[in-house]
């Protein structure tokens, strides 16, 4: 019997394009809330993988609308909020809060100090009943379910919800992530291949830069939930300073590759020093996912199905993570 986990990275296949359809509608409807268009600055918030799409999104925002954003971890707003949120008042500001369950503490902790400074804020969570949708001043509740711990369709789901949305206030077709859609089995199916081969190593590094960063942050924590590996993760040129010290045989670089000759330097560095390099993204690519930067959402799946086929190995149930549960409460 497949892992839960397992069964909900393989249905992003099927429950992606509901996300698409469910999401195309709300855009129809001219529903993107006012304070989202009239802002100098947007706030992205959130926790663990939820912060990871926030800052992948984040950046796409800006990438596509020039709109200037800032990604921060829910407690960054609920506890230290004066040493991250400035108190110009003339800049319009504004706050997209993201939790999967709706519950993560520090995400609705956000909320509450957003709705003081009177910040409008827009929630995205699976859950309709939740306390985000309570806080938030407008709501998108989307139209799937997850139920395991760690979290993978739901991510993917968020983060092409972002980019809808994102495109759709640049103006743009909409049906260019609908194409992008039917390449999810197939990019599932090239990512087992490659996971199958590359699940034996002693430590694994994960490199994004730009819009990629998230991503890569992303990818590291699912290895490290699922399969308790030694990981890490960084923009991918601040590798270069310091953290490659470490570097040797039997390390495993996933580089998510923005072709760019100081990439291949790159490369070749940590190739001369031991490690392997396992590259993601456009044609060239060991795991090709797409040209187009709109593809940003199926890079996270090498992630998913390489912690799964590590855990696998090492004889880990994915679907009870030690320390871990679905929903973080204080």
């Amino acid at each position: 019997m497949p892992f839960l986990v397992e069964k909900e990275i393989k249905e992003q296949i099927n429950d992606l394009p509901k996300v698409w359809e469910y999401i195309n509608d709300y855009l129809k409807k001219n529903e993107v809330p006012q304070f989202i268009y009239n802002s100098d600055i947007i706030y992205f918030i959130g926790c663990g993988s939820s912060l990871y799409l926030s800052i992948s999104g984040s950046r796409f925002w800006t990438y596509k609308n020039g709109i200037e954003t800032k990604a921060l971890p829910g407690g960054e707003v609920s506890f230290t909020l004066k040493e991250n949120i400035g108190n110009s008042e003339t800049l319009k500001k504004a706050a997209i809060l993201i939790s999967r369950s709706g519950e993560s503490t520090e995400v609705i902790k956000a909320g509450e100090e957003f709705k003081k400074l009177k910040i409008p804020t827009l929630g995205i969570t699976l859950e309709e009943k939740s306390s985000l949708v309570k806080i938030s001043d407008t709501s998108i509740v989307l139209p799937i379910k997850e139920e395991a711990v760690v979290m993978t369709k739901s991510f993917t789901s968020i983060l092409l919800t972002l980019e809808l949305i994102s495109s759709f206030m640049k103006g743009e077709s909409l049906n260019i992530y609908k194409d992008l859609l039917k390449e999810t089995e197939r990019i599932i199916k090239k990512a087992e291949e490659l996971a199958k081969e590359k699940d034996h190593y002693n430590h694994y590094i994960f490199l994004g830069l730009g819009i990629e960063e998230g991503i890569a942050r992303e990818s590291a924590l699912k290895l490290e939930e699922m399969s308790l590996s030694k990981i890490e993760s960084y923009s991918t040129f601040e590798y270069r300073h310091g953290p490659k010290s470490l570097l040797e045989r039997g390390f495993l670089v996933s580089l998510y590759e923005k072709d760019i000759p100081e990439e291949k330097d790159l490369i070749e560095e940590i190739k001369n020093y031991g490690g392997d390099i396992l590259t993601i993204g456009g044609r060239k690519t060991n795991l090709f996912i797409s040209e187009m930067p709109e593809s940003l959402f199926l890079k996270v799946i090498w992630g998913q199905v390489l912690g799964l086929y590590i855990a696998k190995r090492k004889n880990i149930n994915v679907d009870s993570p030690r320390n871990l549960t679905k929903v973080v409460k204080f």
